[in-house]
């Protein structure tokens, strides 16, 4: 059984969390938290497997408890809590950097979707419950109720570099945040070449978490625009509810076509079309993500001579997307999240031997 412990500052959101979980043949519900201190307290005790952890709450807010409980007593930690502009939403992403794991809008009873949204919560703490985290020493003072983040300084480019009229694809689901972040930490500013990312997310996350990367990696990162010119140097997201494909003279184009393994955007549709448009041109990588999107796009940039990229298992939140690349023979390398950075800067300063 997965024990989770509900924290929430409304008694009425912590009784519907609780039958919802209880529905479920493998959830246990250990505990319910009204407030931050008893959050510590009840992890400390009952040692549950997954948190669910509400922003807002009265005496304590979620950035410190998520640090003090990663610090003592880690455990994975979903964040669950109101959106309702993009600055909601890019506070969960900057959850993340004090330990949690992931980040979900807290569905409203009266919403239409209100099921499907609670799904994807009790989905997402299934498979988080699974991650092995370890105690975190913070980088901020427990008074510091601000998480903004140190930035790295990036490495240097040569002020010559070849392989700038080449493309990166990146596609990512769960986990994925925090993946793109450590990647696109470790490229330098300016890099030598457009990179465009499908991000599977909720509705009314993308401008947060494009905001959250851009303060934190110091890159020139947007949401992509129709049939605007791709430029090197600069990062584009696909947008929400809409595919993301490139044309065959460098540009974005979006469309409203059905959705692609259940999923709109679908990193399967824009690894296609960089493929069949691209060729050899395009490097791909798949990130760690539930189901098997981008699997066969990434397979389809290998056979038109790109070079492909999966994230490894032992590094992936979930091994489904990668690991389903891996499977069909999609990856010409699979490599730990710590070296996927180093790899791209390797092949655009022409360090790397085609494969």
């Amino acid at each position: 059984m997965i024990k989770v412990l509900i924290v929430d500052d409304s008694a009425s959101v912590r009784t519907l969390f609780a039958e919802m979980f209880k529905r479920e043949q493998d959830f246990e519900v250990v505990g319910c938290a009204e407030d931050g201190y008893s959050a510590l307290r009840m992890v400390r005790d009952l040692k549950p497997d997954v948190v669910t952890m509400d922003v807002n709450l009265p005496d304590c807010d979620g950035f410190r408890v998520t640090r003090m409980i990663m610090e003592d007593n880690p455990v994975p930690i979903v964040i669950v809590s109101a959106i309702y502009r993009a600055s909601d939403a890019e506070i969960g992403f900057r959850l993340i950097d004090t330990g949690a794991l992931a980040f979900h809008n807290k569905p409203a009873l009266k919403d239409d979707n209100f099921e499907e949204q609670m799904q994807e919560i009790i989905i997402s703490a299934r498979l988080m419950s699974e991650v092995k985290v370890v105690r975190r020493k913070t980088r901020f003072s427990r008074k510091d109720t601000d998480s903004s983040v140190i930035q790295l300084e990036p490495p240097s480019l040569p002020e010559s570099s070849p392989g700038i009229a080449k493309v990166v694809c990146i596609g990512a689901s769960t986990g994925g945040p925090q993946a793109i972040k450590q990647i696109l930490m470790s490229l330098p500013q300016g890099f030598p070449a457009p990179i465009l990312i499908v991000q599977h997310m909720s509705e009314g996350f993308t401008e947060g978490m494009v905001n959250w990367l851009k303060n934190n990696t110091g890159h020139d990162i947007r949401v992509a625009v129709h049939n605007e010119e791709f430029k090197p140097g600069v990062i584009y997201f696909a947008p929400e509810g809409v595919h993301m494909e490139v044309s065959s003279n460098r540009r974005i184009v979006l469309t409203d076509a059905p959705n692609v393994n259940g999923i709109k955007p679908s990193a399967s549709i824009l690894f296609n079309s960089v493929a069949r448009n691209l060729g050899r041109a395009a490097v791909g990588v798949l990130l760690t993500g539930m189901g098997k999107d981008g699997a066969d796009g990434l397979l389809e940039i290998r056979r038109n001579g790109g070079y492909t990229i999966a994230q490894d298992k032992e590094s992936s939140i979930v091994f489904g997307m990668p690991g389903e690349a891996v499977k069909i023979g999609g990856a010409v390398s699979v490599l730990p999240l710590d070296n996927i950075g180093g790899e791209l800067c390797r092949i655009f300063l022409g360090l790397l031997e085609d494969k």
